[in-house]
């Protein structure tokens, strides 16, 4: 088996925080889709901790690993591979935040090894790769790369300014809101319900947001959920929404350190797609490259004038806003100036071979599962 250096493009191995996550849609299928449309990369093969597609054979150029949130992955890898995998980390997932339950977060130790033995560490913006390093107490200077959030916006004409017809609220997991989310649900309910807009909530509707529609007799509704590219596709053709992007700026220390470390993915989405919003002036909506809608400070009066104030004529710079926002965040564009340099300072001077690799890690999950049995039939360890 040739185990020389590919001379074509790279063949990557990406190790997934959950193969059809959000994340993994956003951080690892889009930019590996865009790098092998425009022949950067060979190809790539995509599987997560439980090696549900992985491949049994074959040489990789590049192993990636997302996020790390899988422990005995992550421990694996540092192990077997040290200095010789890319890691990417979306979140600040060594922090603490109180709107999260420990078991949201994995194994900061664990999380910490692979920072430490990671060939490249990339990166939504390099706000975050300080706080990992602070947290980590390891240098991560000579091997941080930026990769901003972006999206395949397509070929179409931008969208026509037009007034929003509903206000739209999006999460993946928790509502990012703690100490403010009364005033700010309560301002957007009550603007919803002025405005008799319908108030649309995509992904889990936190017990605050009916309270606050209920009581300001907003009508709240429910999105059924869709895929990262169905929800990409709607913002592109759906009407017009007012989105509304809050995050904590007043919650304790750890809240406040964890939402510092998030991406502006948000503001990529509403401005690139021609939908007007408010974000909170939270770091990552503001120590950004971008700028759309309005940011406003954590309390209702702030809120409900910044809501007021797109609703009224805000709404019509839509159309330089959605060009600008565009022309910064691309995706092609990042995946050729951002993710690609990174995967060739992440590319291995000899390939790894699939097979033994995955044999490795079957063998850990085997362990894992002998360990689970003797626990529940309380048998004495070998």
């Amino acid at each position: 088996m040739n185990r020389e250096r590919s001379a074509t493009g790279p063949r990557v191995l990406a190790f997934a925080d959950g193969r059809d996550s959000l994340v993994a849609a956003c951080r690892l299928h889009a930019p590996l889709t865009a790098l092998r449309h425009v022949g950067l990369i060979d190809d790539f093969v995509v599987t997560d901790a439980t090696l549900r597609g992985a491949p049994r054979s074959g040489l990789f150029d590049v192993v990636w690993l997302q996020r790390g949130a899988d422990a005995a992955l992550a421990r694996l890898l540092a192990a077997r591979l040290p200095g010789r995998f890319l890691l990417d980390v979306d979140d600040h997932l060594l922090c603490r935040p109180a709107y999260l339950a420990p078991d949201d977060l994995p194994d900061a130790e664990a999380l910490t090894d692979a920072l430490t033995a990671c060939r490249v560490l990339t990166m939504p913006s390099w706000r975050l790769a300080g706080l990992l390093e602070q947290r980590a107490g390891v240098s991560l200077a000579g091997k941080a790369r930026t990769c901003p959030n972006a999206v395949a916006f397509g070929g179409e004409g931008l969208r026509r300014p037009q007034r929003p017809v509903a206000v739209l609220l999006t999460q993946s997991h928790r509502l990012a809101l703690t100490v403010s989310e009364g005033d700010v649900l309560g301002a957007i309910a009550e603007f919803a319900a002025r405005r008799r807009l319908p108030l649309w909530c995509l992904g889990a509707q936190s017990p605050a947001l009916r309270v606050a529609a209920a009581s300001a007799g907003a009508a709240l509704a429910t999105l059924t959920p869709r895929s990262y590219r169905q929800y990409h596709a709607d913002l592109d053709a759906g009407p017009v929404v007012l989105g509304v992007a809050p995050l904590e700026t007043h919650g304790d220390a750890q809240t406040n350190e964890f939402v510092s470390g998030k991406s502006d993915i948000k503001m990529v989405e509403y401005g690139g797609y021609g939908h007007p919003a408010v974000y909170s002036r939270a770091a990552p909506y503001v120590d950004t490259d971008i700028a759309c809608g309005r940011r406003a400070d954590n309390d209702h009066a702030a809120w409900t004038a910044a809501l007021e104030e797109l609703y009224e004529d805000g709404w019509q710079a839509l159309v330089d806003e959605q060009r600008a926002v565009r022309e910064r965040r691309d995706l092609e564009r990042v995946a050729a100036e951002s993710w690609w340099p990174a995967l060739e300072a992440a590319r291995l001077e000899e390939p790894v071979d699939a097979a033994k690799l995955l044999s490795d890690l079957d063998q850990l999950r085997a362990l894992a599962r002998d360990g689970v049995a003797r626990a529940r039939w309380h048998l004495r360890p070998r």
